[in-house]
């Protein structure tokens, strides 16, 4: 039986942030419902067509959440902002260049290329040898986080499409240090120029994008993160939120910021006018901002959301997040050869709880292996003294 110790999330620096991890559940739990629903909606109308069409709108709905990956790139930008803006405002710890991209490499980089091997290894065994040396070039892309460089933004990594977010993810943290000085230290007017900035980039990004993906088209959403960062170290708490706060429960104002920032999500709406989609995208900037805030800056007492089966969830999303897709996929092409029932919409919840379990299971036994000892940021020299231990006793 897996102890409920051996799920937490393991933090070096001793300033654990559930609401952090709460708000990682709801980014993956978006994923998650996208991936799932974008599979099983194509899947099972190719067998109940009919019946499919009056779930469009659930559907419609559903593919919202894309805007999980967007949560997620605020998140990181947050977590990794904030002790460069605790040192230049709170005179916390100073971070040292060589110990900040040394950690994001011992942390992020063996879960990565583990599953990246495991997933071209699942491949090999699936697919015939012509077939799969056409994954040999975009599998070695990917294990550089290049792949978005070499393709066009419509091509997506073929041994494991979700990594194209990670790709944009180590963009921002090659230039993570940067941001903080130019913003934190340097600037006395850092929060008027973030503001400026996250609103510039929501607005350009709609227009015309590049034919490669990159950091440039999510930039205001690792801006905001920045911004929440900025506010949580400064302290600053405006009336006008501490007023809502006091007449309606914090509860009640996130889940309120919640749906009104997806409902705004531009993404699935169609063709609207220019102008109006760039109102939209500014109101849901503003309350995706709202929604951190009241999180992350604003005081509280204890949310629904640092509840642990959120935080332990949210605690292990990047484990869920490098399996959940091939699984969805690999899996449910098994499942949809078992006849359940004639009825699309059972169908669809059945099959959707056996993936949601499998996926469950699985990432967690990887994220108990191998993504949960890499948290610890001395792991490599434990390593090391455990095989110099190992080979000294033979």
């Amino acid at each position: 039986m897996i102890r409920f110790k051996s799920l937490q999330r393991v933090t070096n620096s001793g300033s654990f942030i559930p609401e952090v991890d709460g708000l990682r559940f709801l980014a993956i739990g978006m994923v998650l419902i996208y991936h799932l629903d974008g599979f099983l909606i194509k899947e099972l109308s190719n067998e109940l067509c009919g019946e499919s069409v009056q779930y469009y709108g659930m559907h419609r709905f559903f593919q919202n959440g894309y805007f999980g990956v967007e949560l997620f790139f605020t998140i990181s930008a947050f977590v990794v902002s904030l002790p460069f803006a605790r040192y230049y405002f709170e005179n916390g710890n100073p971070v040292r260049l060589n110990d900040f991209f040394l950690r994001r490499l011992t942390r992020i980089e063996p879960p990565y290329l583990i599953s990246l091997l495991l997933i071209l290894g699942i491949h090999l065994l699936i697919l015939n040898g012509e077939k799969f040396r056409d994954y040999i070039p975009s599998f070695y892309y990917s294990l550089f986080y290049s792949h978005g460089f070499f393709y066009h933004r419509d091509f997506q990594p073929l041994v494991n499409n979700v990594t194209w977010s990670l790709e944009i993810e180590i963009q921002f943290y090659i230039i993570a240090p940067l941001l903080a000085y130019l913003l934190f230290k340097t600037n006395k007017y850092g929060l008027t120029l973030l503001i400026i900035l996250t609103l510039l980039f929501c607005i350009i990004t709609k227009f015309p994008k590049p034919e490669i993906i990159s950091l440039y088209e999510y930039f205001h959403f690792f801006l905001l993160g920045i911004t929440v960062a900025y506010c949580k170290s400064k302290k600053l708490n405006w009336s006008l939120l501490e007023g809502m706060n006091q007449k309606y429960s914090q509860t009640l104002i996130s889940i309120l910021a919640f749906f009104l920032m997806i409902f705004t999500d531009i993404t699935f709406m169609g063709p609207l006018h220019t102008w109006f989609k760039l109102l939209l995208s500014s109101l849901q900037m503003f309350f995706m901002f709202v929604l951190f805030y009241n999180l992350l800056v604003s005081p509280h007492n204890k949310l629904w959301i640092n509840a642990p089966f959120f935080t332990i969830i949210g605690g292990m999303c990047y484990s869920i997040y490098l399996f959940h897709n091939q699984l969805i996929m690999s899996v449910g092409h098994y499942l949809l050869k078992v006849n359940l029932t004639s009825y699309f919409i059972l169908n669809y919840i059945i099959l959707g709880l056996i993936l949601l379990l499998a996926i469950i299971i699985i990432s967690t036994v990887f994220f108990i292996l191998i993504e949960r000892p890499c948290m610890d940021k001395n792991w490599p020299k434990k390593l090391y003294n455990f095989l110099l231990i190992r080979q000294n006793n033979r």
